[in-house]
């Protein structure tokens, strides 16, 4: 009786699946999902569903901790990537080797998200974040001072690099925000770069998306030396001196010692992985 029950259950739920993985409603769809992931949900669906550019303040659903989106920017995306998603969620593989997290460092570390998620999950761990973005590193530290966590959450506006010095990004690109190429130097503001490396050294966790500035600190000699416990990295075609940056992210990181699982990997050449030490 009770299997014939779930039957026709489990016929809707399909149904309503097949309906909502349609083309047309697919915006919709992931528009629902994420708001899923904080509180107020109809707040969040009403903000972004007007395509109007505004903050919100919301509450993770997973945590209490509150974040500050800009609605109608890639701020929204990289909320679900998250919270929905779980891109950052260690694997199985993993854990082990983040038992005990006393520091995380956050290498592109746009408006806190990523910040929100670490502090909640490693409740004790100091977090070091390193965003050039002006506007992307107001609204991090807007969040840290929302709950609370300046004492184990500090934010440095700076880019991250191998060497100290400063250097031209382009802003404004809210996720893509980058450091300048050769040709683009007369483009853009002009930041400090922090040599991370010793950061690294130090760190038990890693998080890593800068838009193709990971190929010089994978390639500097210190990570290899002196690696970090666990990388979550996002890599990029940008810089990439090969033709397969997969490949040349997952040699640079197993010259270092790690183990490397794929999270994702996109044709173009985008793509994401954990490694850790073992």
């Amino acid at each position: 009786m009770l299997g014939a029950m779930k039957r026709p259950h489990a016929r809707v739920v399909g149904g309503l699946r097949r309906l909502l993985a349609r083309p047309r409603l697919l915006p919709i769809t992931a528009l629902l999902l994420r708001a899923r992931t904080v509180r107020p949900s109809l707040a969040f669906v009403l903000r972004e569903s007007t395509r109007r550019r505004g903050v919100g303040l919301y509450r993770l659903r997973e945590s209490g901790l509150r974040v500050v989106i800009r609605h109608g920017t890639g701020d929204v995306v990289t909320l679900g990537e998250l919270f929905h998603e779980h891109d950052y969620r260690p694997t199985a593989e993993v854990q082990p080797a983040l038992r005990e997290v006393g520091r995380v460092v956050d290498l592109g570390a746009n408006i806190g998200l990523f910040g929100a998620y670490a502090a909640a999950r490693w409740p004790d761990a100091e977090i070091l974040a390193f965003e050039p973005d002006p506007d992307n590193a107001a609204i991090h530290a807007r969040a840290i001072a929302l709950n609370s966590l300046g004492r184990r959450w500090r934010l440095v506006q700076a880019a991250a690099g191998t060497s100290a010095g400063r250097t031209r990004f382009l802003g404004g690109g809210i996720a893509l925000s980058r450091v300048a190429d050769t040709d683009e130097a007369h483009e853009g503001i002009d930041v400090p770069v922090e040599d991370v490396m010793p950061r690294l050294a130090e760190a038990d966790l890693v998080k890593m998306d800068i838009e193709g500035g990971e190929w010089k600190i994978l390639a500097d000699p210190r990570f290899r030396e002196f690696p970090p416990r666990a990388i979550v990295l996002e890599y990029h075609p940008r810089f990439c001196a090969s033709g397969d940056p997969r490949a040349a992210a997952e040699d640079a990181l197993t010259a270092a010692g790690f183990q490397v699982h794929s999270i994702w990997h996109r044709a173009d050449g985008h793509g994401m992985l954990w490694a850790w030490q073992t």
